[in-house]
């Protein structure tokens, strides 16, 4: 029994803190909709009186033109582009019957004469840097094995320190025993 008056107890306390809110809630809801509906009659009024329908016309008249302007440009901008194409086309055109004239032939066959004059140069150029190379390669003097001469002095030098350090290392030793 005490049970359930408790859990009675909680849920009259739980209704009465969650009706408040909500009845509250219900209150600023209804305000705002007839806030809102204020704001709709004004603007109603407005757009039926004297200024607002000549706001109205005024809106209607500036779309008129923006509509026109947009036309006039469209107009304009296809026109240049047709303009550009047919230069576009007479100077292919220009091209084509210079290629067919004698002058262009003879541009081209000179065209082709110094491409075929620069490709021989550049063999030439490559033949003889490789005779270059293979020259140079030539006056190296290789010992059989492969390594350098034995009287290059890149060998010299260190053979002769190794020879005189060991030979002062080999008298220590002896003289010591």
């Amino acid at each position: 029994m005490k049970r359930a008056i408790y859990l009675v107890v909680a849920a009259l306390v739980s209704m009465a803190v969650i009706v408040a809110p909500a009845a509250a809630q219900g209150e600023n809801l209804q305000q705002a909709v007839q806030q809102a509906q204020d704001s709709v009659q004004q603007a109603q009024q407005y757009l039926e009186s004297p200024e607002g329908q000549q706001a109205v016309q005024e809106a209607q008249d500036n779309l008129q033109q923006a509509k026109d302007n947009l036309q006039q440009q469209g107009q304009q901008a296809r026109e240049n582009a047709q303009q550009a194409l047919q230069q576009a086309q007479d100077k292919v055109q220009q091209a084509q019957e210079y290629m067919q004239s004698p002058e262009g032939q003879q541009a081209l066959q000179e065209a082709q004469d110094n491409i075929q004059q620069a490709l021989q140069q550049a063999k030439e150029g490559a033949q003889e840097k490789m005779q270059e190379v293979t020259s140079k390669m030539e006056q190296t003097t290789l010992v059989k094995s492969g390594g350098a001469a034995l009287s290059d002095p890149g060998l010299l030098l260190p053979g002769a320190a190794l020879l005189m350090g060991g030979s002062i290392l080999g008298y220590a030793v002896l003289r010591r025993r």
